[in-house]
């Protein structure tokens, strides 16, 4: 269990490192078109909204033009598929137990039934 738990924390502590990288390309885009409008004017509330939209999109170019930022995708890809497979196999691992200490109960149940049966219990339940 601490396996699992210690790939999810690697998984969630790439991403974190990847937020910081993409905030920083947002910041970068934000400081190089940076333009401050009148307050209470809708139109220039509207373009500075498009502005940013604009530059998110473009930070988001620049991110995966980035060899780090790709490097670290591919990283939490990785970790992801590592932390998964980890999870599955432990779920696997408890189902199976619990299929096998059910088949176990059911299996002493029914040699225990098997057991107590006689010859007669078997003519009577044919003739019923």
């Amino acid at each position: 269990m601490a396996e699992t738990q210690d790939k999810w924390r690697d998984v969630i502590s790439k991403m974190e490192g990847l937020g910081l990288k993409l905030k920083l390309h947002l910041e970068q885009e934000k400081d190089s078109t940076d333009k401050s409008s009148k307050p209470g004017d809708t139109k220039a509330a509207l373009d500075e909204l498009g502005a940013k939209l604009q530059d998110a999109f473009n930070s988001m170019g620049s991110a995966a033009k980035d060899p780090a930022v790709k490097t670290d995708v591919k990283d939490i890809g990785a970790s992801l598929k590592d932390a998964m497979m980890q999870t599955f196999s432990a779920v696997g691992a408890h189902v199976d137990d619990v299929v096998k200490k059910t088949s176990s109960t059911d299996s002493s149940e029914d040699s225990d039934e098997s057991e107590a049966s006689t010859p007669q219990d078997s003519v009577a339940d044919e003739e019923e």
